[in-house]
């Protein structure tokens, strides 16, 4: 998924912030963050976050504006403080806030060229950005964080404008930590070099993350795996990305329900 981005031609608890910008000289700073996508995409999906939340080890959920079930999100969220709330950033294989329908429907390729290409299509997203960015601040909720749907927002053009929008104060973080895989040395080199290649030279005036657990593990994450390599993450912060969608049998519910919250 990351792959078909990056590739795209361009034209009282510690504050997380505290840890990926100032992290003290020579301290041993870790956090690591449980996180959901896709909040709001359905009355299901709400009900597997925060069950996730109460009942297991998930930190956080990016919120999607405009969606069928985020009105609902959004109520149940400022009835549950501890889950950590972020913007999840959608311009594809969603519901858009401003048009009836995505012109390059579910894919990130096609999306890609489009802004590429055609001036009418980066408008289209510039205003689509401004207005989730709007409905999100809306809410009142603090926005602690912010992703994107199939990670959009690492399209040169799309970061630009999120960096535009976003407000000078903003005190949260930015996905976009280096690809780690649980398998798969192999694809773990590809991607690796991918970031360094497309990500790692970009300077965002805001908080990022360190790396990103879990492209290889979409509606499959294991606890045993997610375990395993926590003693094997240094300083920064590491974020484990989960899509929890119904209760029952989903595999990453049945992962959050298993682990415990390393940072408490």
């Amino acid at each position: 998924m990351l792959l078909h981005v990056a590739l795209l031609p361009a034209c009282p608890r510690t504050k997380t912030t505290d840890i990926v910008r100032r992290k003290p000289a020579g301290a041993n700073v870790r956090k690591v963050l449980y996180i959901a996508d896709d909040l709001g995409a359905g009355d299901m999906v709400n009900d597997a976050v925060f069950h996730a939340h109460l009942h297991g080890a998930l930190d956080g959920a990016g919120l999607m504006m405009g969606q069928p079930a985020t009105d609902s999100a959004v109520a149940r969220a400022r009835e549950t403080p501890t889950l950590e709330i972020g913007w999840h950033l959608h311009l594809l294989d969603s519901r858009p806030c401003t048009v009836e329908s995505w012109p390059w429907g579910r894919s990130p390729p096609r999306a890609g060229f489009a802004l590429a290409c055609s001036p009418r299509m980066r408008q289209l997203v510039r205003d689509e950005i401004a207005a989730q960015w709007e409905a999100y601040s809306a809410t009142g909720l603090p926005c602690r964080f912010v992703s994107s749907h199939h990670h959009l927002h690492v399209h040169p053009f799309v970061r630009r404008v999120l960096e535009q929008t976003l407000p000078p104060d903003f005190e949260g973080w930015i996905r976009w930590g280096e690809p780690r895989f649980f398998a798969e040395r192999g694809r773990n080199r590809l991607y690796g070099s991918l970031y360094r290649l497309f990500q790692a030279p970009v300077r965002w005036p805001f908080a990022v993350s360190t790396t990103l657990w879990g492209l290889d593990r979409v509606e499959a994450m294991d606890a045993t795996e997610v375990a395993a390599v926590l003693p094997t993450l240094g300083d920064g912060l590491h974020e484990f990305m989960f899509h929890p969608r119904r209760l029952g049998t989903d595999a990453d519910l049945r992962c959050l329900l298993s682990l415990s919250r390393p940072n408490r």
